[in-house]
């Protein structure tokens, strides 16, 4: 008799084939949420990109044109107010602001911060939310792997058994 000679794979019905079986479906059952969960990590992560972009071109298209105009007229309105006259404005130049009209550039000034705030505060919330995903899919992935060694080495294990299984019943005969 060949000692060495290799041991037949198991049965689809055996235990270790129910066992391998199982372990698999819940490996690719990992597998399928890992995926999910890192979709999920990179539509946040680009969607709080977008948002963060959007607010920049916010910023820089609506808000500080306003406060730049505000900055300007500011002054020569303060001053008309003061005095209450035009005497003191040089010809040729742009007439100061009312009041009136520096208070709803003001209003409309205050209006977009808040939206931009708002936007921020967004595009904070989605980044925190890819960061927990992402730490979401770390730990799964973490799971899915430490269950396959665990697979394997139980895999490993049970060739061991059979291996000494047939070397003693081997040496018997």
């Amino acid at each position: 008799m060949n000692p060495n000679h290799p041991t037949p794979n198991p049965s689809p019905h055996s235990d270790a084939a129910a066992i391998n079986a199982a372990v698999m479906k819940k490996l690719n059952s990992y597998l399928r949420k890992s995926r999910a969960l890192a979709v999920l990590a990179l539509g946040t992560g680009l969607l709080s990109i977008v948002i963060g972009i959007l607010i920049a071109w916010v910023s820089s298209t609506m808000v500080m044109p306003m406060e730049r105009l505000l900055l300007q007229d500011y002054p020569g309105t303060l001053q008309q107010t003061n005095t209450s006259s035009l005497a003191g404005h040089p010809p040729g130049a742009k007439p100061p602001l009312t009041r009136a009209e520096l208070d709803w550039r003001h209003v409309q000034v205050t209006a977009v911060h808040g939206k931009v705030i708002i936007l921020m505060a967004a595009a904070i919330a989605l980044t925190g939310a890819g960061t927990l995903v992402t730490l979401l899919l770390v730990i799964f992935n973490r799971r899915a792997t430490l269950r396959q060694i665990n697979a394997n080495l139980a895999q490993i294990s049970n060739q061991i058994k059979e291996l000494q299984a047939g070397n003693s019943s081997d040496s018997k005969q």
